[in-house]
């Protein structure tokens, strides 16, 4: 392995190609060894503000798990393009003794049928919250609550006509904090992993998704939020269930259930008709 990286620095070609080079030689040196499950690749999508982070953190802390640390918007790019990315994941996730990468990009959700075609052995994780958290949350961070609705809709209707595929498990926020263990179990059992005690102190192991910074900021908005999503996720577990109760007004509330109260109702989110 020492000497075909040191081969592939040979300066006579531009470092694009043989970076390209580089990688798939190393990416077929694994696979013919077997040195490990290359096709154990899982994707994490939903609406943004739905626990994609913090889920992704969860289960980077398991031991086979290597957590890619940003969102790569993968699959918006070329078919060629990706098949590149997702060799140098896997030579990453080898070079780290791990056996299984997950990745998270909210916006994937649009790209379901993309990633099943290019990535035949995919698994995909969807998680949905309730869409008042969400609209609230994206609130705060843009000031824009309408906004937050329509993306709330917009996301979940592009994802849940693949609610039934064998490849996608559908899970809520709201079960990772009712019952921890058993919802990430299933999520665990379902690419293949078996539950770790690991995953429930995954606060405790330094992550630098979106910043090199790991203190709360002052502000969550504008140039501070990739900073305060990052202090999020190394946080413990914390309940941020039915926050809107307190922060939304009764004027938002008619707004909401003019525009998102049936998908609200279909997801059994209003069983206590509180609002």
């Amino acid at each position: 392995m020492a000497l075909i990286k040191e081969l592939c620095k040979i300066p006579s070609l531009p470092k694009i190609i043989w970076d390209r080079i580089q990688t798939n030689i190393i990416w077929w040196y694994n696979k013919i060894l077997k040195r490990s499950h290359i096709e154990h690749r899982t994707f994490i999508v939903g609406c943004g503000h739905s626990g994609t982070s913090l889920l992704l953190a969860i289960l980077g802390s398991h031991s086979r798990i290597f957590a890619v640390p940003y969102e790569s918007g993968l699959f918006k790019k070329s078919a060629r393009r990706i098949k590149f990315i997702l060799k140098k994941l896997d030579n990453k996730m080898i070079s780290l003794g791990k056996r299984h990468w997950v990745e998270k990009t909210p916006k994937h959700i649009y790209y379901i049928e993309k990633i099943l075609k290019l990535v035949p052995s995919a698994r995909i994780v969807l998680i949905i919250r309730d869409g008042r958290d969400v609209a609230m949350s994206i609130k705060t961070r843009t000031k824009k609550f309408e906004k937050g609705i329509r993306r709330w809709v917009k996301d979940n209707k592009a994802g849940q006509q693949f609610w039934d595929h064998p490849q996608l498990l559908k899970i809520k926020y709201e079960d990772i904090i009712e019952d921890f263990q058993k919802t990430i179990s299933l999520i665990l059992n379902f690419i293949g992993e078996n539950y770790e005690s690991d995953v429930e102190q995954f606060h405790k192991k330094p992550k630098k998704f979106y910043s090199e910074i790991i203190s709360k900021p002052e502000s969550v908005h504008g140039k501070n939020h990739d900073q305060y999503r990052n202090w999020q996720i190394n946080q413990k577990l914390f309940d941020g269930r039915g926050k809107w109760k307190h922060e939304m007004s009764e004027e938002e509330k008619i707004i909401f259930k003019n525009k998102a109260g049936p998908m609200l109702n279909e997801y059994d989110y209003t069983k206590d008709n509180e609002w």
